[in-house]
């Protein structure tokens, strides 16, 4: 894991990407869309950030009994990330079968495009490696033109916009991270659902 300092503090980069991208994200939305992005898109990455930390007291309960305050310093690992992913799959489903609920499942998709590409921009700018970070912006800004001049991200879009990222982790980063095996499977998820859901509505 790399790490950037800013003034006294020192971050490490993935932390730093996320929170850019979170809040690049939702800009990104309601320059577009001229409203803020609905709460389940908050709600998601606190489902994340929540269940990751406290999976550590789960996966390592005698010593989170011994010392609870390691709590705030340590994480569930990869266990806990592979349930944080989880939760995320669960709520967005939950919400949208939800009785009286409004959000569809086409909002999903977007807005995951919109967060993970500005999140590995970031993380290759961040990390100074500046020939993946810029490979990487082009990829964003085909994206964000392609979701600004009102396109429909239809499944084949998406696909292929998964399969390009793909691509260029495959060549600067490793593909096989669990962190980014949980990444690209929370997009075929939202792809899957958005397809299933799409022939529920035509039935």
């Amino acid at each position: 894991m790399n790490y950037i300092t800013i003034g006294r503090f020192t971050l490490p980069t993935d932390l730093l990407a996320a929170f850019a991208a979170i809040f690049i994200g939702a800009l990104i939305y309601r320059i577009r869309e001229k409203k803020s992005i609905d709460d389940w898109y908050w709600n998601s990455f606190f489902i994340y950030i929540a269940i990751y930390k406290i999976s550590y007291a789960i996966f390592n309960f005698k010593l989170f009994i011994d010392t609870p305050l390691s709590l705030l310093y340590f994480n569930g690992g990869t266990e806990g990330q592979i349930l944080a992913f989880l939760g995320i799959a669960i709520y967005l489903y939950w919400l949208t079968r939800k009785k009286g609920s409004t959000i569809k499942p086409v909002e999903y998709l977007p807005a995951y495009f919109i967060f993970f590409l500005l999140y590995w921009t970031g993380l290759f700018a961040f990390s100074q490696d500046f020939l993946a970070a810029a490979i990487q912006a082009v990829l964003l800004v085909m994206f964000l033109l392609f979701y600004v001049k009102n396109m429909k991200l239809a499944v084949e879009y998406a696909i292929l916009f998964l399969m390009l990222e793909a691509l260029i982790l495959s060549l600067f980063s490793d593909i096989l991270l669990v962190e980014n095996l949980l990444i690209f499977a929370l997009g075929i998820y939202l792809i899957i659902f958005q397809r299933f859901n799409k022939e529920e509505v035509q039935h």
